[in-house]
C-alpha cells in the first residue's frame, strides 16, 4: 500500500518546535504509519477506522484522520507532554 501523510507548512513547523527526540520519535512513527497505519494505531474515541491515535518517543501522542479512499493520513493534532 502507498500511504502517504499529509506534511503542510504549519504540520512541518509544528514539528520543527518539538525537542529533537520528539521530532525523531515522530518521524520514526510517520515511517511506520505509511506502511500500514492501523497496524501502529488504535481507535480514538468510537472505532470508526477513521480517526486514530499512536504513541510516539515516551511522551507523545498523535491524533489522526486516516482516509482509506485516498490513503491520506492527516495529522489532527499531536503533543508531546515530556
Amino acid at each position: 500500500m502507498n500511504w502517504r501523510i499529509s506534511r503542510t507548512e504549519h504540520t512541518m513547523q509544528a514539528i520543527l518546535d518539538l525537542p529533537v527526540d520528539a521530532q525523531l520519535a515522530l518521524l520514526d512513527l510517520f515511517d511506520a504509519l505509511e506502511a500500514d497505519p492501523y497496524a501502529v494505531t488504535e481507535p480514538h474515541g468510537i472505532d470508526d477506522k477513521l480517526t486514530r491515535e499512536a504513541a510516539f518517543g515516551e511522551y507523545g501522542l498523535l491524533v489522526m484522520f486516516v482516509n482509506p479512499l485516498t490513503m491520506r493520513i492527516t495529522p489532527l493534532s499531536f503533543m508531546w507532554a515530556g
